[in-house]
């Protein structure tokens, strides 16, 4: 009787054993997916940083040109309007860098979520199970 039960044995290991790795196989992609989304969410903080330093160091420069040109004719205008536009994008490009920072990431998040609910599902077979199958 031993024999006719180790070959189903065996298979029923084997289909666990395919089930598992396929499961491991979509929470790695999964997980991957996650990783490039955080690395792209990142890069574009960083992006709107380095553009608010520009604009902030463009903006000084400007401001310092106007006011060696503050007691010169209509030049002014331009200068400050110049000034201005650039401390203004500074300004936007700052605030959109830390509203990427804060909001934060759910890094992981999603694979947290189908992990919870393959153990779920895998307690839910366990406990449906009655002891004579």
């Amino acid at each position: 009787m031993a024999e006719n039960t180790a070959p189903g044995l065996f298979r029923s290991l084997r289909l666990l054993l395919s089930d598992v790795l396929e499961i491991g196989k979509t929470r790695l992609a999964l997980l991957a997916n996650e990783m490039e989304e955080e690395k792209l969410r990142l890069v574009g903080a960083v992006t709107q940083g380095v553009l608010a330093v520009v604009s902030l160091i463009i903006g000084a420069v400007l401001g310092v040109a106007f006011l060696t040109f503050l007691f010169w004719e209509s030049r002014l205008l331009v200068l400050g309007g110049s000034c201005l536009l650039f401390f203004l994008l500074a300004f936007v490009f700052m605030q959109r860098a830390m509203s990427g920072l804060e909001r934060g990431s759910a890094l992981f998040k999603a694979s947290l979520t189908e992990l919870d609910a393959d153990v779920a599902r895998l307690r839910g077979r366990v406990g449906d199970e009655s002891p004579l199958t």
